[in-house]
């Protein structure tokens, strides 16, 4: 019998500095990780998440995908949802991979939303991964004015990440 896969030391790091629960040191490869409540996920970039929401009330959620240090996968890493460690869709990898901006009307909740997906940056211009934002319907939210938003709230949250590994410090 074929020994199962293990996650490295630093998937393993995230998954601790994420979880209220038991710490989890080893699963199979093929098995997808626990999700996580995003009110018990301490890093950096689920700070940033929470920040973004406050200071912008034309949103009604946000996500950040990234590849999580010694990840071979990319997820959520950051959310208003609890679906923290939700492996990307290939839709979600194609946005980041090609460097693409989508923006549609789509429910959440069903509720009607404006969504935008794009790849995301560093302060340093380098790609991190995909950011989704969805905003409030209301009169004058287009696509475009979606896209002028979600661009400006980006463009800030890269100023405040030097790089990856910042995104999953822990905070208190």
């Amino acid at each position: 019998m074929k020994a199962p896969k293990r996650f490295s030391l630093g998937a393993v790091c995230w998954i601790a500095a994420l979880a209220s629960g038991p710490v989890i040191t080893s699963m199979r490869a093929e098995e997808e990780p626990p999700m996580i409540k995003a009110a018990d996920n301490r890093i950096f970039a689920q700070k940033l998440v929470n920040d973004i929401m406050a200071a912008n009330p034309e949103l009604m959620a946000i996500g950040l995908h990234a590849i999580p240090p010694g990840g071979k996968d990319q997820v959520v890493i950051a959310q208003t949802d609890d679906i923290i460690g939700k492996k990307d869709s290939a839709g979600d990898l194609d946005v980041t991979h090609q460097d693409q901006v989508k923006i549609y009307p789509s429910t959440l909740g069903g509720k009607p939303r404006m969504k935008v997906m794009i790849a995301w940056h560093d302060g340093g211009g380098r790609k991190i991964g995909l950011a989704v934002l969805s905003f409030k319907p209301g009169e004058g939210v287009t696509a475009l004015s979606a896209h002028i938003k979600a661009a400006r709230i980006l463009e800030d949250l890269g100023a405040k990440v030097p790089n990856l590994e910042a995104l999953f410090q822990p905070t208190p």
